[in-house]
């Protein structure tokens, strides 16, 4: 803020010159070659809803601590008078007798006023003062150069105290005050200007006066891109009528604003509109102030991740706390920094249900919750509640998902929930003896734990809780029994024999059979990829988070319900089935068809015969109990509810506030909500969910093989469809065009990213997010051909295999 100066000069009045002038100065400079640019703008005071009183800083608050100088060669009477003067009004004097220490004086009190005596032989030495507070080199007299060269008021020489209080009093009030107020105003322009929050000012037909630098950094658009643009090329509102009325009633207005940004694609903010008017009751702009603050704070690491997968920025702070002297773990930054990512990107994705929007507006009622305009908040939410389908997904018109069809047909086809059955007919699928009959065709088992199997598979077992565990070395050391192998011994490591107090030749024998109702002629969905869920299950329950919030019970639940989520799994999709008219799509009305016969013959299976009934010791309370949470477990596996229990898991398990966050991911294990049992329940949902789209978060030969799989059952099907003339599901994955790569770099960026992210914030595991990135590079990489074949995968981990091989 330039503070205002100024400087005076007397002599007698001769009717030819101009005998003594005053200078108003910004900090030395002549105020016509301002180098800061906000001292070309006007500015008003403005009057509106909000009460300054004597608080704002531009108000007249009367002529106090006002510091003059007087320069004059000697005391005479005009210098006391002038001094009597000041010391009535009550203003600093300072008082000196020729150039240096005039300069002197004011360099070190910069005074507000500086009064030079020019009378008579003092013309020459009061000319040269000007020039060195002006750098003026203009010698005339005459009265408009005198002017001209620094002075910009004259005062007639006077020895009448009252004229002179009166003059000096104007002198204050009309151009001291004047420049005090205007550099004032420049003061709070300059914070308006750099402060975090994005800020727009507009007229009252909303088209924007003034945007301040966030805009650019935010939005991408230049300032003068969006000065005198009407405010809804940039950002719509969907409430946007109601919102006006309010703002011509001069009511302050909340809501929730769409940014359309000029790279990227569109962010949604949270705003407060205040209306002001400069004169009468009519508003005659509006104050725009989005809540940025969070955004600019993480948003150059949220694209980054959109666009790319970067490395974890580890030199982010969390907030208020920069410089503070305590220490930080490191790990403990980064999971805060991806738990925030994961709470933004999950608003910013480009696939959107009514509950998100609820959650929004609610969130944002509650920090205001005293204002009136609230209620109009709250109704909006209530209109959205009475949908029926508060969770069902679709694409958001600016969302960009569409560009891609492999993509679009990928997620299209994995969360849309299936159309009506076509007819009724049946399937030839029947379990009747299928528990004896498994277990007459199966080889003998082992016994004991000395019996598990050989030496290699034992081996191998060793590590089974690694992230890195090969699962697929497992399938050939066992000849695809890895369920088998891999399921005891996880369970017995988890005690779960003892937890359902049943026999180890029980729960063999129903492994034996759970392994043996998955298809092995799928490439995907077979007794491996239950094996690869329970072994990821089994290490997420390792966590301290995990550890804390569940029982032995539950631990129990979450590997059966691993183990059995895919039981019986056709090779195709829920879709597929209903639009064939199979049996299973009328026994449960077409609604997660395949989720609901896992969940129902995985009971069926082990409840018919007590040589395979693991539950068979149980009481009845705790079977009923155990036997919820599997069912619920295994139904969360359906990807049409993907992002409502994800939203659920956010917006509970991560809290919308800095304050709980901080407290919800301390380090301590308290009894916090999440210790609710409807609470637990969302994390396990997440827990199985996780796991079983854990493929791209696994080291990269392993997930270069399910990548393979996944789409090869994916061809079958689209061929499958094909023959029986049925509807496509996913039509672009043609065997002989599909790209592999963009299909799992669609999978990643709209399914895994986000869900990945807010767990490992959760369970703290960073090995997941390390191999997501490196593996979405390397399918980035080779997303470059339009078509990246089985055969091309295949030719990608032989080279993988030989760099290994050379490195080793």
């Amino acid at each position: 803020m330039s503070s205002v100066k100024g400087r005076f000069s007397f002599s007698k009045d001769d009717g030819d010159e101009l005998q003594s002038s005053l200078r108003l100065l910004f900090n030395g400079q002549d105020s016509n070659h301002s180098n800061n640019p906000t001292d070309n703008m006007d500015f008003h005071q403005i009057k509106g809803t909000s009460d300054f009183g004597s608080s704002w800083l531009t108000s007249n608050t009367g002529a106090v601590n006002v510091k003059v100088l007087l320069v004059f060669a000697q005391d005479d009477r005009q210098s006391d008078i002038l001094v009597q003067t000041c010391e009535k009004l009550g203003w600093h004097v300072s008082e000196a007798r020729n150039a240096d220490e005039a300069l002197e004086l004011f360099q070190t009190h910069y005074h507000d006023i500086v009064i030079i005596d020019r009378r008579g032989v003092q013309r020459q030495q009061a000319d040269d003062i000007c020039r060195f507070f002006t750098e003026s080199n203009q010698d005339e007299c005459t009265t408009l150069q005198v002017l001209d060269a620094g002075f910009n008021r004259a005062l007639i020489e006077c020895s009448n105290q009252k004229i002179l209080i009166n003059e000096l009093i104007g002198i204050h009030a009309n151009e001291v005050q004047a420049k005090l107020q205007l550099a004032t105003a420049h003061s709070l322009y300059l914070a308006v200007h750099r402060c975090r929050d994005m800020i727009h000012v507009t007229n009252d037909r909303h088209v924007i006066q003034f945007a301040n630098e966030v805009t650019e950094k935010l939005l991408g658009y230049k300032l003068d891109e969006v000065i005198n643009k009407n405010l809804n090329e940039i950002i719509t509102c969907e409430n946007f009528n109601l919102m006006n009325q309010l703002l011509q009633k001069g009511l302050e207005s909340y809501g929730n604003m769409n940014c359309k940004r000029k790279f990227n694609g569109p962010i949604t903010i949270s705003s407060r509109i205040i209306p002001f008017c400069t004169h009468g009751r009519r508003p005659t702009h509006y104050i725009y102030i989005y809540d940025t603050t969070y955004l600019l704070e993480n948003i150059e690491e949220i694209e980054k991740i959109k666009c790319g997968w970067p490395h974890t920025v580890s030199h982010l702070h969390p907030r208020g706390s920069a410089h503070s002297s305590r220490s930080f773990d490191v790990g403990s930054v980064n999971s805060d920094l991806q738990r925030r990512c994961s709470i933004a990107k999950l608003h910013n994705l480009p696939i959107e249900a009514p509950i998100t929007k609820v959650i929004t507006l609610l969130t944002s009622a509650m920090m205001d919750a005293a204002l009136p305009e609230v209620v109009n908040q709250i109704n909006k939410a209530i209109e959205i509640l009475k949908t029926t389908e508060l969770f069902a997904p679709y694409v958001k018109e600016s969302g960009d998902l569409t560009n891609d069809p492999i993509t679009s047909d990928l997620i299209g086809a994995l969360i849309s929930a299936p159309l009506y059955a076509r007819d009724s007919r049946r399937s030839s699928n029947d379990s009747v003896g299928r528990v004896q009959r498994i277990l007459r065709q199966q080889s003998p088992k082992p016994t004991s734990r000395s019996q598990r199997g050989p030496r290699e598979i034992e081996l191998l077992l060793e590590n089974s809780l690694s992230w890195e565990f090969d699962i697929f070395k497992l399938e050939m050391l066992s000849e695809k029994r890895s369920l088998f192998y891999l399921g005891m011994h996880i369970m017995n490591l988890y005690g779960v024999p003892a937890q359902l107090k049943c026999e180890e030749r029980v729960l063999l024998n129903w492994l034996t059979v759970i392994e043996g109702s998955y298809n092995v002629q799928n490439s995907y969905h077979n007794s491996t990829h239950a094996a690869d869920v329970l072994q990821a299950t089994a290490r997420f329950m390792m966590s301290d988070r995990l550890k804390s919030l569940l029982g032995p019970l539950d631990q129990a639940a979450a590997l059966i319900a691993a183990a059995t989520h895919d039981v019986d799994h056709p090779g195709v999709t829920s879709q597929f089935i209903c639009n064939a008219g199979q049996r299973l799509a009328v026994l449960y009305n077409d609604i997660s068809v395949l989720e609901s016969h896992h969940a129902a013959l995985t009971f069926k299976l082990t409840l018919a015969d007590s040589e395979v009934n693991i539950f068979k010791a149980l009481d009845r309370d705790t079977y009923k109990s155990i036997r919820q949470n599997i069912i619920d477990m295994i139904l969360a596996t359906d990807m049409t509810k993907h992002y409502e229990h994800l939203a659920k898991f956010v917006n509970i398990c991560s809290v919308q506030s800095e304050e709980s966050m901080s407290e919800l991911y301390s380090d301590a294990v308290d009894s916090s909500p999440l210790s609710m049992a409807e609470n637990v329940t969302l994390v396990k949902r997440m827990m199985i969910k996780c796991a079983d789209v854990s493929n791209p978060a696994r080291p990269l030969k392993l997930c270069i093989e399910w990548s393979k799989r996944i789409a090869e059952e994916y061809f079958r099907q689209t061929e499958a469809e094909q023959e029986r003339n049925l509807p496509v599901t996913m039509p672009t994955f043609e065997r002989s065009s599909c790209s592999i790569a963009a299909s799992q770099i669609g999978f990643v960026d709209y399914i895994v990213s986000g869900m990945m992210e807010a767990w490992d914030a959760f369970i703290d595991l960073p090995e997941i997010i390390k191999n997501i990135r490196q593996n979405y590079g390397i399918w980035k990489e080779h997303s470059k051909s339009e078509i990246f074949t089985v055969q091309d995968c295949e030719r990608l981990q032989q080279s993988l295999k030989l760099h290994i091989s050379q490195s080793t």
